[in-house]
């Protein structure tokens, strides 16, 4: 249990399940985010450029793979973008995640 000190047990257990809840809702957020970009990256696979060596069919777990690195800010792939609109998802993700790391710092700081 995380310790709130100066609060009596039954308030410490309630602010215990209250940040849970916000991690457990954050990691929900980041994984459907992930599996929707996936899908969407999926299905426009004619838009990316494989940048490996030995070109072989991509399939859905490379696009996970994308949406992951993406998330994380990691930022890294060997798929890339060739089409406006496949530029501009990637860096709606982007921008989603950043924004999404800032309301969670600011909500854990208060």
């Amino acid at each position: 249990m995380i310790p709130f000190y100066g609060m009596s047990e039954g308030l410490n257990k309630i602010f215990t399940i209250i940040i849970m809840k916000l991690v457990i809702r954050t990691i929900i957020f980041h994984i459907v985010c992930i599996l929707v970009f996936a899908t969407l990256y999926y299905n426009l696979a004619d838009s990316f450029d494989d940048t490996n060596e030995n070109k072989r069919n991509k399939t859905f777990l490379d696009y996970v793979m994308l949406a992951v690195t993406i998330q994380c800010g990691v930022g890294f792939s060997f798929l890339d973008p060739i089409t406006f609109y496949t530029k501009l998802l990637l860096i709606l993700q982007q921008l989603i995640m950043i924004s999404a790391h800032v309301i969670t710092i600011y909500i854990f700081t208060l």
